[in-house]
């Protein structure tokens, strides 16, 4: 299979604080194709599946607006203009959580939706401890910080239950080595 061939034009707009952007390109048949994306170009945000050193799992428990149901969430966010993608992580895990990784490893890209232009960077932050000074929310964000054990994440993953599957994943073998040393 071979990529499409991108033609122009692509048209972007604003809705709210997403960008819908359109991209046009030439299908294997000749026939051309418009599709409808979402989020700016080269948007890059980050994912940390954040473990205590008791192995117990960081949590951003969060309402979310599309299904309209409370989530148990990695803590995660935006990769700012020009910032390493290890200093954003650990950037948004201290301010959802309060926490610090003792240990921050990089698992991977994960794209999670066929017509969004965002790449995940997904992280494993060990040995995490908090700060003592708290949470350090946005002005929209309202977040519950919750311990849960390895099981009940996997189960919350399987559940459909949280959206940052991919971190859960990449880091599966792992987890269950863990989740076998504490039992």
């Amino acid at each position: 299979m071979k990529l499409w061939q991108r033609v122009e034009p692509t048209t972007t707009q604003k809705v709210g604080y997403r960008t819908i952007v359109e991209k046009t390109f030439v299908q294997p048949d000749g026939q051309r194709f418009t599709a409808t994306t979402v989020n700016a170009e080269g948007l890059e945000t980050v994912a940390v599946l954040a473990l205590t050193p008791d192995n117990k799992v960081i949590i951003a428990r969060q309402f979310r607006a599309g299904p309209e149901i409370i989530m148990d969430e990695l803590p995660g966010g935006f990769v700012d203009k020009g910032e390493d993608k290890a200093a954003a992580a650990a950037r948004e895990l201290l301010e959802e959580t309060g926490y610090v990784p003792g240990e921050l490893k990089f698992l991977g890209t994960a794209h999670y939706e066929a017509y969004t232009n965002t790449d995940r960077q997904c992280f494993l932050a060990l040995n995490c401890t908090p700060t003592g000074d708290g949470q350090q929310l946005d002005e929209h964000e309202f977040i519950e910080v919750r311990l849960i054990t390895i099981k009940q994440l996997i189960e919350n993953a399987k559940a459909g239950v949280m959206t940052d599957l991919g971190p859960v994943l990449m880091a599966y073998d792992l987890l269950l080595e863990l989740q076998k040393a504490a039992a």
